[in-house]
């Protein structure tokens, strides 16, 4: 109970000390309290008020740290009921400056971020009066306010985030208190001395203030809700575990409250404007989706005015002729409408609409017209600098495209994506088919057909999502990968070992065992965030870090998958099914998630790694009919164009055969891909089983038996001697066939066994369609050692194309930097050799070893000019 609580605690005063604090739901919660330090909140009722320290600011640290430990308890449950601020006052009792009054006032107004202000009771010397009287470490914004002021009724924002919260959304406004809640949670999973985190965010707005296509924008520093069009965008200033110093993204975001967040002419100028502002400075653009698509209108002005001419102005039911408008209302709103003038026999004029233009633009066709343009835009953006899409609320038409032209994107599991709303769809198909717009595009439609590649349940997990993903990505597309010092030892060995199969997460991040040990995989612990997790389930694809160096996976699955393909209530007929997929099989579907996830990678210039798998394709009709051979072929032109490091590596109880290598192979691109096997990988044309059919077939099998097994040497000689004998030949003959039919199912295994002595990892590489051999306990040291030596080759062979010329071929620049290296004093010593990765990356990273190379070619250069 709570008076035993109470009791025990106590008793235990000289170790601990106690506050009890109320919430304003009738809820007290003790604060338990060593050493001026919280250790724990527990729900007690009665009143017990105890010293909490001498001095104001151990006291306002302690109470700061209670409100969010409230705030833990009850924020969420607040924010459920609409409650966005509460204020808890309380009385300290101390022999300090502590001792009196105080007000601790807290805001959530996302549901997810926490501001806390702390402020004395104080009496204000001129009024007479009792007021919030802010801290020194704390300046809130009701400093100097009455006590007794009546508290203020919802101001335009709050009636705003009323709005979004309707919509089942956040305020676009408050997505950057949602950023730096999120910045906060990144910075507090690490351990590390420097944790001083900051968004700084200064928002983007059009230079004029009618602006629209071609206008400038600008950045600047203003209140919030004072756009008057329904996008807003910042650039976004953070300090990040990767980038502690600060890195720049922009951010774009529907305005849901304005005008339901429609895409209109304006609204279309601006995303666009944004858009080639962030491939311009190489920024990453990440938009946050929550729109009801392109704007549609009607011009009241006509609305409001015209007239119909009746067939028969008695019977009106016999129907009418035009619409029209009278002369005096022509004269007024004659830019609205293209009419031609009609007059009466009456002597009456009237101007008969032909069209109607409005005075407001953006009622139509013009808002499909801008929407061609972002498309276009954003498309483009994904080429050029780093596109992410967040789907925060409801996304329909343009703003479904979008989050699928710039291909990355996270979805809400609440919310749809979808081209048209499932009413409109009813009444296209006559009756009640659809009953929400989730059935149409939420997670169970888009997560498993390619175009979401995470879900995530609330908007605190998005952003924190987009965070996780910019992670591995620099700080301006095309810069050096944002390298961290790697918590989990590059050196260790990779403990979880593949028996029959290889479980493809489980190599990639390791495994924790029956007694709960951790049995680390390739990769750095916890750093592989998968993507595409629903969609084409036998191929696994993510990015991780290898020593702290962000790179892309893409592995396979060994199991045989099921996939859901959903019944669609618009056709009576059709009903749910469950699909088989066999792992190690590429099917169109995985076989297109693979090349998807190549060009994602690439785009971001994240090194790849392929731990291939693959028995081969699928190649039935209806795979054929389905494009199998397009998305086999998208793989390789992927892999040929890829600009980063590649590593193919077949590991431990793994297979890579047929078309499946084929699609892989260092010859694609051999400046890039390196090909890489376990000691008991195999790889080769065909099965042993499939190859033994072609090449060693039932009478090749026997006449090996023939020449091996002593008994048939034996029959077939007697044969030869029975001098023409027949009862004794036919009798040694049918021994012999007795004998071969007893033979046959070993032979046959003996076969298999010679077949698969051609798929070892040796004879890859004695035919050097692979380096080297790898074994699986060293991968991660062999591999990490291997990529910073791709990686110093690369910065120091960009550095000279960039002195010579991008046409210079990638291949010269690594033959001229193999020729610099080998003509060094250590390489002339004999104590390094081109091979050897960790004295290249040394010899790299001294810029003295190069320095006088780079000024020659500078000079050749020069030169030429």
């Amino acid at each position: 109970t709570s008076s035993s609580i109470l009791k025990s605690l106590m008793i235990a005063k000289e170790e601990l000390e106690l506050h009890a604090i109320r919430t304003g739901h009738s809820h007290m919660y003790l604060c338990i309290l060593k050493e001026q330090k919280l250790l724990d909140l527990v729900p007690v009722s009665g009143n017990t008020v105890v010293d909490v320290g001498q001095d104001e600011a151990t006291a306002c640290s302690l109470l700061k740290e209670m409100a969010l430990k409230i705030h833990e308890l009850v924020g969420a449950r607040m924010h459920h009921l609409s409650v966005c601020q509460w204020e808890v006052k309380l009385k300290l009792v101390s022999d300090g400056p502590a001792s009196g009054s105080w007000r601790v006032v807290t805001t959530n107004v996302t549901g997810h971020t926490c501001t806390v202000d702390i402020y004395r009771e104080v009496e204000d010397t001129e009024s007479q009066k009792l007021v919030y009287h802010s801290t020194a470490l704390s300046s809130g914004p009701l400093h100097g306010v009455a006590l007794n002021t009546s508290y203020q009724p919802l101001s335009v924002i709050d009636l705003k985030r009323c709005s979004a919260r309707n919509n089942k959304t956040t305020y676009c406004y408050d997505f950057p208190l949602t950023f730096e809640a999120a910045v906060q949670k990144s910075w507090s999973n690490i351990s590390s001395e420097n944790n001083q985190c900051y968004v700084k965010a200064t928002e983007l707005v059009f230079a004029e203030k009618n602006g629209s296509w071609g206008t400038p924008i600008i950045a600047m520093q203003r209140a919030a809700g004072l756009n008057d069009i329904g996008m807003v965008a910042w650039i976004l200033d953070m300090s990040t575990p990767e980038f502690p110093s600060g890195r720049q993204i922009i951010v774009i975001a529907n305005d849901i409250t304005f005008r339901a967040g429609s895409f209109g002419p304006r609204e279309d100028a601006f995303f666009e404007t944004v858009t080639n502002l962030a491939c311009e400075k190489k920024l990453p653009l990440i938009y946050l989706a929550a729109n009801s698509g392109a704007r549609i209108g009607i011009a009241d002005e006509v609305k409001s005015c015209f007239r119909v001419g009746w067939t028969d102005d008695s019977s009106p039911e016999r129907g009418f002729g035009y619409i029209y408008m009278t002369d005096e209302d022509h004269d007024r709103i004659s830019s609205s409408v293209i009419a031609h003038k009609m007059q009466l026999d009456s002597g009456e004029i009237r101007w008969v609409i032909d069209s109607v233009v409005g005075k407001e633009d953006g009622l139509g066709v013009e808002n499909i017209h801008g929407s061609a343009a972002i498309a276009s835009a954003y498309s483009r953006a994904y080429e050029e600098t780093f596109t992410l899409t967040f789907v925060t609320g409801r996304t329909v038409g343009i703003g479904a495209y979008l989050a699928r032209l710039g291909i990355r994107c996270i979805q809400r599991i609440d919310q749809p994506i979808i081209l048209t709303g499932f009413s409109a769809l009813n009444k296209l198909l006559g009756r009640e088919v659809y009953s929400s717009h989730m059935q149409l595009g939420g997670p169970k439609i888009m997560a498993t057909n390619g175009v979401v590649h995470l879900t995530v349940p609330d908007d605190l997990e998005g952003v924190s999502n987009i965070l996780r993903w910019l992670s591995y990505v620099p700080a301006n597309i095309g810069g050096p990968l944002p390298i961290t010092k790697s918590l989990d030892p590059i050196d260790r060995p990779v403990a979880y070992i593949p028996e029959n199969t290889c479980d493809p997460r489980a190599a990639i991040s390791g495994i924790d065992d029956s007694q709960g040990k951790w049995l680390g995989g390739m990769f750095d612990k916890d750093s592989f965030v998968e993507t595409f997790e629903g969609w084409a389930k036998t191929v696994v694809t993510g990015r991780a870090k290898l020593g702290g160096i962000p790179v892309g996976v893409i592995a396979v699955e060994t199991q045989t998958m099921m996939q859901l393909v959903p019944a669609d209530p618009g056709q009576p007929d059709s009903h749910e099914r469950s699909v088989p997929r066999a792992g190690q099989v590429w099917f169109p579907d995985s076989a297109t998630k693979t090349a998807q996830a190549m060009l994602d990678f690439n785009r971001e210039g994240l090194p790849l790694f392929i731990l291939a798998n693959w028995r081969g394709f699928s190649g039935g009709q209806r795979d054929l009919f389905e494009g199998i051979l397009q998305a086999g072929s998208t793989i390789v032109e992927n892999l040929r164009t890829y600009n980063q490091p590649a590593f193919v590596y077949i590991p431990k109880a793994a297979e890579l055969r047929g078309g499946a290598w084929v699609v892989i192979d260092s010859k694609i691109n051999p400046d890039r891909i390196e090909c890489y096997a376990e000691r008991t990988a195999k790889g080769n044309v065909l099965e042993p089983q499939g190859l033994i059919e072609i090449k060693f077939r039932s009478e090749e099998l026997k006449e090996c038996m023939g020449r091996l097994d002593p008994d048939l040497i034996d029959l077939k000689a007697r044969l030869q001697g029975a001098n023409g004998s027949l009862s004794d030949g036919e009798s040694l003959q049918k021994s012999i066939e007795a004998r071969k039919k007893q033979l046959l199912p070993l032979y046959t295994q003996i076969a298999v066994r010679f077949a698969e002595l051609h798929d070892t990892s040796l004879r890859m590489a004695a035919k050097g369609v692979i380096r080297k051999v790898v074994d699986w306990e060293d991968s991660r040291s062999f591999f990490y050692k291997r990529l910073r030596r791709r990686l110093s080759e690369d910065v120091l062979a960009k550095e000279i194309r960039g002195v010579i010329g991008e046409k210079f071929p990638h291949k010269s620049a690594i033959e001229l930097i193999k020729k610099w290296y080998l003509a060094s004093e250590s390489a002339a010593a004999g104590s390094t050799d081109w091979d050897d990765d960790d004295a290249f990356v040394a010899w790299r990273e001294n810029p003295e070893n190069y320095k006088e190379y780079i000024k020659e070619l500078r000079a050749q250069r020069v030169s030429q000019l």
